[in-house]
Parts: C-alpha cells; sequence; structure tokens
C-alpha cells in the first residue's frame, strides 16, 4: 500500500541494488545532483564541482566511476552534445515513454531542450522501411531556439 508512492530516488536505488551494487554515501551523492536538476546534461566535471561545495571528501575519481557505473546499470545515458571531447551524462528517465528523447540545441545560447512525443514515429517507419529494431540511439537538432530566433528578428527589424 504504502510504495505507491515510490519517489525517483526510491526507484533509482532500487535499480542499483537490485544489480547487486550496493547504494553508498558517493552514489547517493551523484544521484541526488543528477535528480536535483533532470534536464540539465551534466559532465563529470560539474558533478564534482558541485559535490565538492557540499561534501570535499568525494574525490574526481569516484564521481566518474559512479557514472561508469550508472552508465552500465542504464541510468544515464553518454551524450554527445557538443563537440568539445567532454562527455555528458543525461539522466534516464524512470518512466519508460520518456526513457529515449531526441535533443535540440541552439547554436546561438548552448540551450538544450528535450522532446519526447516524436520517438515512435521515426522507431516505427525505421522498422516498417528497413525491417531494423531501434533498440537505442542518439538523434540531436542544432539549430537556432526560439528565444534566440525571436531577439535576432527584433534586432533585425530596430536596424
Amino acid at each position: 500500500m504504502g510504495d505507491d508512492k515510490m519517489t525517483d530516488f526510491d526507484k533509482y536505488e532500487a535499480l542499483i541494488v537490485t544489480s547487486g551494487s550496493k547504494m553508498t554515501k558517493q552514489r547517493r551523492a551523484v544521484l541526488e545532483v543528477l535528480l536535483a536538476d533532470k534536464l540539465h546534461h551534466f559532465s563529470a566535471e560539474e558533478v564534482y564541482e558541485y559535490l565538492k561545495k557540499t561534501d570535499d571528501s568525494i574525490g574526481i575519481a569516484t564521481v566518474y566511476r559512479t557514472l561508469d557505473l550508472f552508465e552500465n546499470l542504464k541510468i544515464v545515458r553518454n551524450v554527445k552534445l557538443k563537440n568539445d571531447g567532454i562527455k555528458y551524462y543525461d539522466l534516464v528517465d524512470v518512466d519508460v515513454e520518456k526513457r529515449f528523447h531526441y535533443h535540440l540545441i541552439c547554436r546561438s545560447c548552448d540551450g538544450i531542450q528535450e522532446i519526447h512525443d516524436i520517438k515512435e514515429c521515426y522507431e516505427r517507419f525505421i522498422k516498417y522501411q528497413y525491417g531494423f529494431e531501434v533498440t537505442d540511439h542518439d538523434l540531436i537538432f542544432y539549430g537556432t531556439c526560439k528565444s534566440c530566433k525571436e531577439q535576432a528578428d527584433t534586432l533585425a527589424v530596430a536596424q
């Protein structure tokens, strides 16, 4: 009865524990950072910098190992958002319907927007057209976000 209200943290913790791994203080701290801003795509260095403010006992190597474990457990995905050679980690949603999503990246402001509603359309087309069963994917659209476009249009009219 009381388990109907599991938090996202509880669900991720269950994934970790059922995999045979322990929920250590460090893993808990990294997971809390990722959950604090689900839409942010953190690098290991960003997670480390955030943790260091409250607990300087966690080292950068621990953060890397934790993110590697989370990636193996499919709690995070490594996404290549920019051509800067840095790994960014995207929290995989526990909601199966939103598990995979696409990214829209604005080349003007570097803003990232996630979209969920077109996934099945592409996957069905690929299966129908090519007989290929999609199990994972990365797809990023680059362009200009609505806000930057409106700002650029406003500047163009003013000139």
